[in-house]
């Protein structure tokens, strides 16, 4: 299936973003779903009116087997993408609506959903400066939902075009949203339930952390299961391996302790997640024991483990399904994931790997 993809690239010198569309191919039920965003703006691109677009995806089933990107009462959706069927093309058109992308010269305020949400973030700024920026921009008191209603969230955050689940860490399961979640499970495919990409056990199941939906995904029980609370990272010799290539063993890289390794198309993913999660919580990393953390408000992470993550962020770029997700939350719970929306910002605040 065909479809046309909005994406945003910085001008590092005028600190201006813009949008540009790009035709990507998309495997609606494997790996390759989770299709890349291009970061560059090609000359072809440089034409197209972006001022005002917008990025509605809808299906003609009922809503437990859509994802929407819901717009305002007083905007117009234009741009649609139908998951009707799994194997016909689709092409999106573009006219105005509330989610634009606007440019400005001082700020790089980048603007999604008539909001101007990073107009107070100078991109100018490096390191430990920009990641507090960050922080206090994105830094929640509440979620906007409970531990139990993520389950209706996942409805709209983690839906396949074809209306099931969309499992972290399966691509083979197909699990119902009303049906299929956890009790007990005994072997993958059972069941579903709330995967904490940084395990609740850290910071005691407290709140705001334990339902921040940005970092906890839908995931086959059993293997969340087999993950336990252990960090992500490369594995050398994995002492267990999923049905779809997740594995659990000792690091590749020197990491401390054992490690789980997601496939390699939601490496980048996780990566992001990790970024979020630890600039979001800065002010409370020192306080919590984990072994991808090394217990400072900056740099946050183990160094270790950083270079894992950067490089995972360098090679699997942001992802449609992460567009739609990093949305959809953003209605509810009304925070972003900036390293979704401007993926540069991990290199400014980290470095390289």
């Amino acid at each position: 299936m065909y479809f046309l993809n909005k994406y945003y690239t910085i001008d590092m010198k005028k600190h201006t973003f813009f949008g540009g569309i790009s035709l990507v191919l998309l495997s609606l039920i494997s790996c390759s779903s989770n299709n890349v965003v291009s970061s560059s703006l090609s000359s072809s691109d440089s034409s197209i009116n972006s001022s005002e677009s917008s990025i509605s995806i809808d299906s003609s089933s009922s809503s437990s087997s859509s994802i929407s990107s819901e717009s305002s009462s007083s905007s117009s959706s234009s741009e649609v993408i139908s998951s009707s069927s799994s194997s016909s093309e689709t092409i999106v058109s573009s006219s105005s609506s509330s989610e634009s992308v606007s440019s400005s010269s001082s700020t790089g305020g980048l603007t999604l959903g008539g909001n101007r949400y990073y107009s107070s973030i100078n991109w100018d700024k490096r390191g430990a400066s920009l990641k507090s920026d960050l922080h206090n921009l994105i830094k929640i008191s509440s979620p906007g939902w409970s531990y139990s209603g993520l389950f209706s969230a996942y409805r709209k955050t983690d839906c396949r075009p074809d209306g099931t689940v969309w499992d972290i860490y399966s691509d083979q399961t197909r699990y119902r949203f009303d049906k299929d979640t956890c009790g007990n499970y005994n072997e993958e495919g059972d069941c579903f339930n709330r995967e904490h990409m940084i395990p609740q056990s850290i910071f005691n199941k407290a709140s705001p952390m334990v339902s921040d939906c940005h970092h906890v995904l839908p995931s086959d029980g059993k293997v969340n299961g087999m993950r336990s609370n252990y960090p992500h990272g490369n594995v050398s010799s994995p002492t267990y391996i999923s049905k779809d290539g997740y594995k659990l063993g000792p690091s590749k890289d020197g990491c401390p302790g054992k490690v789980f390794e997601p496939k390699d198309c939601y490496k980048g993913d996780i990566a992001r997640i990790y970024f979020y999660f630890v600039t979001c919580y800065e002010d409370k990393i020192p306080n919590w024991k984990y072994d991808a953390f090394d217990g400072k408000e900056f740099p946050s992470i183990n160094k270790k483990f950083l270079n894992v993550y950067l490089k995972w962020h360098e090679e699997d770029p942001v992802s449609e399904k992460e567009l739609v997700r990093n949305e959809e939350i953003y209605k509810v719970q009304g925070n972003r994931n900036p390293f979704i929306d401007n993926p540069d910002a991990a290199t400014y605040i980290w470095g390289n790997a």
